[in-house]
């Protein structure tokens, strides 16, 4: 990515024109599934792309508060996000705590562990019942917007990506349940 550009702002904005506060609740309710952009990285890189003549911005009166920066793509904006959507994605960071955590699990407390994945699990189940929620809400609200099916693409990725997540962590609830189990009774072996 070239310097000073985020592409995930300039297709965001390519919906329509937004603020800095309208893009970070945007990425918060449509995107946090897949993508995060943090308060620190929207302002400067909204800067940076102005500069770079892919944004332009407009400042809009707000009665008793301080004027509200709207930025909208420009015509370079558009052919940089048209560009970027052509070329090859990269694929994900494979770092999850979690499995290092369940990796190394031999040195710690089976507890601790079944903890940690009951609580994903718990996440994964929320936001399955969250998924069914927003494609509820999109198919009544955007039910003529040209984003709509890649919007419910990316919805059903979450989705399946839950699911599969939340089955993985039955069965590993299922075999740490299983260690627990051995555990307690190797002890009691040894005290008896």
């Amino acid at each position: 990515m070239a310097s000073g550009i985020s592409h995930s702002l300039l297709g965001i904005l390519s919906i329509c024109p937004m603020s800095g506060y309208d893009i970070e609740k945007f990425v918060a309710t449509n995107m946090a599934y897949f993508w995060k952009e943090s308060y620190g990285q929207i302002y400067p890189m909204l800067k940076s792309m102005a500069k770079l003549k892919l944004v332009e911005v407009r400042a809009e009166r707000n009665k008793g508060r301080a004027d509200r920066l709207v930025y909208s793509l420009t015509v370079a904006g558009q052919a940089e996000v048209q560009k970027w959507l052509a070329q090859p994605s990269t694929d994900p960071s494979p770092r999850n705590e979690l499995i290092l955590k369940l990796f190394f699990g031999s040195n710690g407390k089976t507890y601790d562990l079944i903890h940690h994945v009951a609580g994903f699990a718990d996440r994964h189940r929320a936001a399955l019942k969250e998924f069914a929620e927003v494609a509820k809400k999109l198919r009544r609200e955007q039910a003529n917007h040209p984003g709509l099916p890649f919007w419910l693409i990316t919805l059903d990725y979450g989705r399946r990506n839950s699911q599969s997540l939340l089955e993985w962590s039955e069965a590993s609830l299922a075999t740490l349940h299983n260690l627990s189990k051995k555990t307690k009774s190797k002890k009691a072996r040894k005290t008896a």
